[in-house]
């Protein structure tokens, strides 16, 4: 069953209702994002996205710079809001009891299954608090917090008591490899270890979804890998279902039980590593695959 599913999901950026259906009739008769933003200066992020990621799977999302890798995952937790299109999510695997569902569009069989778009703003706080956590690329960590703190922050937010909210940063920092550095600041701490402390971060919050965003693109290659093979270790064990955003063909086939490739703000084949070696849907994908290793 799916876990998150995108549904004709499109972004125009900074626009009107107006000019955004402009742009997207464009695209709807053949335009390219750079065309129409050459015609008519709107910025496409998107178009008619329509994906659907398994619950537990580890899928990868990559494309050049400028494809809307970053917009996809952003629309899953509503950091950014689509133009059109809807973002159906299943809360079943949520923490805690999902008392937001009353206040969302359900899908009529399947009532745990929600349109995170219909969401008001303290129902939708709720949402990410039960269900979503993000690394980012560039750490995120709250500067003048220890590296314990920035690790319970989240279940801080959830108003856990301290003792216990440590008991579980100090598990998770064990999980990453970072004992005894609970009193350090980020400051103090290599780019490598940052990361780790994002991802125990993450994961200490024990949310079904993970969204990370070109988290290892900062660190040097020997660390990027390192952290590849914990971040699929700790998979194994703990089963989440993970976005992973990449500009690596190399990265998304050694992490990805399927990838989904974007060029110029379309979707334009998922599959799994074997099938896009396989039978690339185009020569842009084709490209990607030729050019690994």
């Amino acid at each position: 069953m799916s876990h998150i599913r995108l549904e004709n999901v499109s972004k125009v950026f900074d626009v009107t209702p107006s000019e955004a259906a402009q742009a997207l009739k464009l695209l709807e008769q053949g335009m390219s994002s750079s065309e129409v933003r050459e015609q008519t200066g709107y910025s496409v992020g998107l178009y008619d996205i329509n994906l659907s990621i398994e619950a537990g799977e580890l899928h990868c999302v990559m494309g050049l710079s400028g494809s809307g890798k970053s917009t996809l995952i952003r629309h899953i937790n509503r950091l950014i809001d689509p133009t059109e299109g809807k973002i159906w999510i299943d809360t079943q695997h949520s923490v805690g009891t999902p008392d937001y569902l009353d206040s969302a569009e359900q899908l009529s069989d399947q009532p745990n299954v929600i349109n995170v778009l219909s969401l008001s703003d303290k129902p939708l706080q709720k949402f990410r608090q039960n269900n979503v956590s993000m690394v980012f690329q560039h750490f995120g960590l709250v500067p003048h917090m220890t590296v314990i703190q920035n690790v319970a922050y989240g279940l801080r937010v959830r108003k856990m008591p301290k003792s216990e909210r440590h008991e579980i940063a100090r598990h998770w920092l064990h999980e990453v490899g970072l004992e005894g550095i609970e009193s350090s600041y980020p400051d103090e701490l290599s780019g490598g270890m940052q990361q780790r402390v994002g991802l125990a971060r993450a994961l200490a919050v024990d949310t079904p979804i993970i969204l990370m965003d070109e988290a290892f693109s900062a660190l040097d290659p020997l660390i990027r890998g390192q952290l590849q093979d914990q971040l699929l270790e700790l998979q194994h064990k703990l089963n989440k279902t993970i976005v992973f955003i990449t500009h690596d063909i190399d990265e998304a086939i050694k992490l990805g039980s399927r990838i989904s490739i974007l060029n110029g703000g379309r979707l334009v084949q998922t599959g799994t590593p074997q099938q896009l070696q396989d039978n690339p849907a185009d020569a842009y994908v084709e490209r990607f695959m030729v050019a690994r290793g």
